[in-house]
């Protein structure tokens, strides 16, 4: 029988030209290029028998078929795992082991692949030491026992009966797949995209990385979603399947669930999606909640869209963020309920905001193939159009989006709300030419104007209702602090809107007013107040908008409007002084650039923390624009108008700012120190830092004391 040598380093003996070198195991033979073969019953070796011999090395010592080839006094050694060297002596590098046929057909095998122990991706093996090494596992390479089938290969040995199963990588499974995507690559199958989240380069990457390593499976993983994106769900679905044999994880489970949506298998997504529970959180208990949407995910309803609300209100972490690119856009089931629409509305809004010019136009294509017409889409088109500076397009896509969202009762994300209050350019012209119902109530308001000797340099403006007047205590205490500190700026008006006040907040605006007038030099308060016409907190916002007619009328000088939850800082005066000097009007614009071109977010983007407004000839028209804007758009007791102080102040920006942006000197309020500074949230909403006991106090305590009597002359 025919044995062929196996060097320490796991190198075949090869001849090739009269030249005995080391000859990989996978690599193939050839009429000039053959293993050197012993014949154990003649002991001659073929080819290179002519000048080498055989020598057994089977003592007490060497239990194993190990041999050396000398010649003489030479040894054939193999210490170069490269090219085999002549010595005289013998030792571990002389000694090759003898193995059948079989055994190196079996090495080419396994030195040939790369391989997964169960789960475990183990790599390729090594051959050193006449031994096979694998991961954890080492065999004698003359004792291995080999089982294979299909992409499975089984070892073991007589000694060490354990069997070791192994998977090829790639397997079969995953060689089809990589076959199946670039087969749709070669025809242009991903061409377009059925999301703006995926190219075809996307594609094309995860491709190449699988190819260069198939026991990666982030890239099936990225092709899972991809596929599904190009509208191939069953691909991306089989991509997933096979990264979850590998990975069993939950988020697995929630990923085949979302492309089982989107392939319309409500059935099978609420099988998965229930197996992603359980794995997730398996000591949770949904009860209360899960079996209804189950049973609504089973009649057709895309109800796994409700699952992140679920799990919020569960205090429980969400499944990975990067599969909800699979849910927008997506075919929307005709049967789904209101909360289904309204979540994936929301999810609409997100994704928007997240993309840039040419994504969007990809989102709103697909969105706009896969579901008609939406207030969504609507709202987002304008956005577009607006950025782009289309202007009547923007204004007719709000239009619309108004109109569908309104008849479904829907609510936009916080700063799509403006849909509701937007009036486009041509309603806008028109307000002038038409009397305005006052529907708010602000124009019979009752006022209390302080008097001066001199005309104020300044009003500082500010309303509120009676459920916020808790701030107004802060507000004016700062000021009065920052008035003693510095007198410089000028006479000053504070001029103040409360609605439906009692007459506690009335007697502390009075008490203030009054004391001013006694003892301020530079600072008077004028105070109006009155009935809303509802207890609308959406209408707070425009108050201060509301009121400047009545304001304007009564005083001709520049007006800075603030929110009433600010303070003014200590440095007011040279504040104030800086501002009036340098700017024809001040906004704070955070999306515009210093050309007064808006970059990026929504019309009504727009903060309204602070503005002023220079020119004083031009008020009593802005202050009207804004009046009668907000009485148009104005509908009380409606919780859509949350966004209408914006919009009003957007469109006077519209209408009197930006047609003379290069003749005017815009100050962005958003840049440079604060005018106004604004506490945190929860402090501006809730927390009462200064009181009206507070300012009580302060009054008294820098209240003039009336000089001591005199005693009597003759006293």
């Amino acid at each position: 029988m025919a044995f062929y040598l196996l060097s320490f380093h796991g190198a075949l003996v090869g001849f090739t030209g009269q030249r005995l070198h080391p000859l990989c195991p996978t690599m193939g033979t050839s009429r000039t290029t053959a293993p050197v073969a012993l014949d154990m019953q003649h002991n001659t070796l073929t080819p290179g028998g002519a000048f080498a011999r055989a020598q057994p090395l089977g003592t007490a010592a060497h239990t194993r078929p190990l041999v050396a080839l000398r010649a003489g006094n030479a040894y054939l050694s193999s210490r170069s795992p490269t090219q085999f060297d002549v010595v005289p002596l013998c030792a571990t590098w002389e000694h090759f082991l003898l193995i059948p046929p079989e055994s190196a057909d079996l090495l080419r095998t396994l030195l040939r692949s790369t391989w997964h122990d169960g789960q475990t991706f183990v790599g390729q093996p090594t051959c050193t030491g006449h031994e096979l090494r694998l991961g954890p596992h080492t065999w004698p390479v003359e004792q291995l026992q080999a089982e294979i089938r299909a992409d499975t290969l089984t070892l073991w040995t007589h000694a060490a009966p354990r069997r070791v199963t192994l998977r090829v990588c790639p397997s079969r499974t995953l060689e089809n797949l990589i076959e199946n995507v670039t087969e749709l690559l070669e025809i242009g199958a991903f061409r377009h995209a059925l999301s703006p989240w995926a190219t075809v380069d996307d594609v094309r990457e995860q491709v190449l990385k699988l190819s260069i390593t198939p026991s990666a499976i982030a890239p099936c993983i990225g092709l899972a979603q991809h596929c599904c994106q190009f509208g191939q769900g069953e691909l991306g679905a089989q991509f997933a399947a096979y990264a979850q044999s590998f990975v069993q994880i939950a988020d697995l489970v929630w990923l085949q669930a979302l492309i089982a949506l989107r392939l319309h298998d409500h059935d099978r997504a609420a099988d998965l999606l229930a197996l992603a529970l359980r794995e997730r959180y398996p000591r949770h208990d949904f009860s209360d909640t899960l079996p209804a949407l189950l049973t609504r995910l089973r009649q057709g309803e895309d109800a796994l869209l409700l699952i992140p609300d679920m799990l919020y209100e569960h205090d429980l972490p969400g499944f990975d963020e990067r599969f909800d690119t699979l849910l927008v856009p997506m075919r929307l089931a005709a049967s789904n309920g209101p909360d289904i629409r309204q979540i994936y509305a929301m999810l609409f809004e997100n994704a928007y905001q997240r993309l840039n010019t040419t994504k969007d136009l990809r989102l709103l294509e697909t969105e706009a193939r896969l579901n008609g017409l939406s207030w969504w889409t609507e709202t987002a088109m304008g956005h577009t159009s607006w950025l782009a500076g289309l202007m009547a397009e923007a204004d007719a896509h709000y239009a619309i989006a108004r109109r569908l969202a309104l008849q479904e009762g829907a609510m936009p994300a916080p700063d799509n709300t403006g849909i509701f209050s937007w009036l486009g350019a041509q309603e806008c012209r028109q307000l002038a030419s038409r009397a305005v119902p006052d529907r708010t109530g602000v124009s019979r308001w009752e006022w209390q104007f302080g008097t001066a000797e001199v005309p104020p340099a300044l009003c500082l403006v500010f309303a509120c209702d009676s459920a916020h007047f808790h701030l107004l205590p802060g507000l004016i205490l700062s000021l009065l602090q920052a008035y003693r500190q510095d007198r410089s700026f000028g006479p000053v008006q504070l001029c103040i809107g409360v609605a439906n006040p009692n007459a506690e907040q009335l007697a502390f605006l009075r008490t203030i007013a009054d004391w001013l007038e006694l003892y301020a030099t530079s600072l008077r308060l004028s105070f109006g107040h009155g009935p809303a016409a509802e207890q609308d907190t959406a209408l707070e916002p425009a108050l201060r908008y509301l009121i400047l007619p009545d304001i304007v009328a009564r005083f001709r000088c520049p007006v800075l409007t603030g929110d009433c939850a600010g303070y003014f800082p200590a440095n007011t005066a040279t504040l104030l002084r800086t501002l009036k000097n340098t700017a024809s009007y001040g906004f704070d614009l955070p999306l515009f650039d210093q050309n007064g071109r808006q970059h990026s977010g929504t019309p009504w983007s727009i903060g309204t923390d602070t503005a002023y407004f220079g020119e004083p000839e031009r008020l009593p028209a802005i202050a009207a624009f804004m009046n009668d804007y907000l009485n148009t758009v104005y509908t009380p007791r409606s919780r859509a108008h949350t966004a209408m102080d914006r919009c009003a102040l957007a469109q006077m920006l519209r209408h009197f700012i930006l047609p003379r942006w290069n003749e005017l000197s815009i100050r962005l309020l958003n840049k440079g120190p604060d005018i106004l500074v604004m506490p945190a949230g929860s402090v501006a909403t809730s927390t009462v830092l200064v009181s009206q006991a507070d300012v009580l106090h302060d009054l008294a305590v820098h209240t003039p004391r009336r000089p001591a009597k005199l005693p009597p002359p003759n006293a």
